[in-house]
């Protein structure tokens, strides 16, 4: 448990906490925003629509943040489709990735509210328990990453089963 999570307030200045080596190589968070290598994953998601993919190398494990020559990390940027009272649908197909929904941070706006377990629900079906601000809406937009690398056909909901 976080010092945003007992204190939801001080998410308007200070960022939770990223897993290091759930994110690729050169991450950094901001209260509304997940920056990789300078590119915003908020700013990702207008340009090219959600569900969307920004792959990068991943972390070498107690390296201090060095990237690794082999492995990478992939994030799915997905809209929330729908909210009710147990869980929250995703635009985006996670049934054959490894997705980290402990990592999963909510882009574009800062909430106060606390966090409570939410069932998250992508439209292949896949769904998991995770904690997250309890005032999600229908087009808020989350960050989720994902191990490997795949493309953003990987994700959609429209691909060839």
């Amino acid at each position: 448990m976080t010092l945003t999570s007992l204190l939801p307030t001080l998410r308007q200045s200070l960022p939770a906490p990223l897993e290091e080596t759930a994110w690729p190589a050169g991450t950094h968070a901001s209260p509304r925003d997940v920056v990789i290598s300078g590119v915003s994953m908020l700013r990702l998601a207008e340009i090219c629509t959600t569900p969307c993919v920004y792959s990068g190398a991943a972390v070498i494990p107690f390296s201090g943040g060095t990237a690794s020559p082999l492995e990478t990390m992939t994030v799915v940027v997905s809209t929330v489709t729908g909210v009710d009272a147990t869980g929250a649908c995703l635009d985006a197909c996670f049934d054959l990735h490894r997705p980290m929904w402990s990592e999963s941070r909510l882009l574009g706006r800062v909430s106060h509210a606390r966090e409570i377990p939410l069932d998250l629900h992508g439209v292949d079906g896949e769904s998991t328990r995770v904690r997250l601000p309890g005032d999600l809406h229908p087009g808020d937009v989350l960050a989720v990453p994902c191990a490997d690398c795949f493309s953003v056909g990987d994700v959609r909901a429209d691909r060839e089963r």
